[in-house]
Parts: structure tokens; sequence; C-alpha cells
């Protein structure tokens, strides 16, 4: 069974014209946009600003409601999900957004942060979140004494970590990548990269890789979608 299936999603925004006699106009931010990501896959949209990207990543993680078609994620309709199927489907359904300072509470420590979705999904005992925060910092790349740490005291690069750390806790089925690298200096954008991509073999992961760097996006992602002006317009498939 496919794990997320975009079958012929459209939306649009309205937009008043004060130049215009204040006329209205409707403005397709997706147009029938479909697309599949199989479990373990890496799907990268690939598009530049105001293609609809971040519209149809906000939709899949059932934000924004189509305005036609679709969603299924692990063979439930996301937007018709019964109450009890939503909050399944959040555990399941994470993601790392572009700023990796604005994505956390400033006042809570990493500990805090990292622990968040355990203490909404899990029942662990205060030492139990702790030795599964030491963990999953390990797995990051960062050191235990880092969960004492709070968002000010850390690079872009290291809270962006942070930021993966916590939506690998719940061990979802599928991670929304929101331009997870662009705001990151070369270098780091590398580690990054290359990290999520150890991540996804280890743990089997699929990921939905929104970006508008074709450079980052070949080196994460299975299949491509090019988007442009609220359309798919080329499937590119791994060589």
């Amino acid at each position: 069974m496919s794990l997320l299936i975009v079958d012929h999603v459209t939306k649009t925004y309205t937009s008043s014209h004060w130049f215009r006699a204040k006329r209205k106009e409707e403005e397709a931010a997706l147009s029938g946009v479909s697309f599949v990501v199989e479990p373990g896959m890496c799907m990268g949209i690939l598009g530049e600003s105001g293609a609809g990207k971040s519209t149809l990543g906000r939709i899949v993680l059932g934000l924004l409601p189509p305005d036609s078609g679709r969603i299924s994620f692990n063979g439930v309709d996301l937007y018709r999900a019964t109450r009890r199927e939503r909050k399944r489907l959040r555990r399941d359904l994470q993601v790392v957004f572009q700023d990796s300072y604005s994505a956390v509470n400033p006042r809570m420590s990493v500990l805090q942060i990292i622990g968040e979705p355990l203490r909404n999904f899990e029942r662990l005992s205060a030492q139990e979140e702790r030795r599964v925060v030491a963990g999953l910092l390990e797995t990051v790349g960062l050191v235990t004494d880092d969960m004492h740490k709070h968002p000010q005291q850390m690079s872009g690069g290291q809270l962006q970590r942070v930021n993966i750390a916590r939506a690998i806790a719940l061990k979802p089925k599928l991670i929304v990548l929101d331009e997870p690298v662009s705001s990151l200096d070369m270098i780091v954008q590398k580690q990054i990269l290359y990290h999520l991509k150890e991540l996804k073999e280890k743990y089997g992961l699929s990921y939905l890789f929104i970006s508008h760097d074709l450079l980052a996006v070949n080196v994460l992602s299975d299949r491509v979608a090019i988007m442009d002006k609220g359309k798919l317009e080329l499937m590119l498939k791994e060589s």
C-alpha cells in the first residue's frame, strides 16, 4: 500500500485588487496536483518561490484543506478522518521546517523540545524520557549534555539537528522536510542532508522534501517532481 497519495489536489486563493475597483480574483496555488510516496522513499518537490510548494506541504500536513482532490495517508483520507484517526496520523506524520529557531520555543530546553512529542504520545517516566532524548541526540550527531542547552546557545545547524531529533522521536512513517537546509551555510547543509540520508536508510523513513535547491534535492530524493505555477510539470526518476 502506498504511504501517501496526493490525488488531483487543487487550492485557490482569493485576492482583492484595490486599483481595479476592489475586484476579487482567484489565484490557483495548486492545480490538479497528483503524486505518490511509497514506504522508504524520498519524493523531492522542486520549484521556485511562489510555485505552490509551501501550500502543498501545509495540505499534506493536514493544516490547510484543499478545495478539491484527496490526500490519503497510510490508507486514511486525511480530511475525512475521525478524531481518533487524526491523533494516530499526527504521530506518524512529522515535519522539519526551514527556520530552526522559529520552530522551537526559546524558553524550552533541548530536553523539553525533543521530549514534547514523547510526552504527548508516550507514557514515560522522567528518567526514561531523558534516556530516550540522549539516544536521539546521539543519533543526530549531538552529545548528551546538549539536552541542557536552550536554542540561543546553539548554532542554526545544531538546532536543526534538534528539530530532526524531535521529528524522528516517535518513529514516524513520513517526515515533511520544508526547505530544511536553505537557511544554513553550504558546509552545514551538506552535513544535514547526508545525515538525513543516513537516517532514512537506517530507519526506513519516508520523506517529502520541499526545496528550491536542485543540488540538495538530488542528494536525498529517489524521485523528483518539478512544480511550476501550481502544477507538477515533470517527473524525474532516479537513474
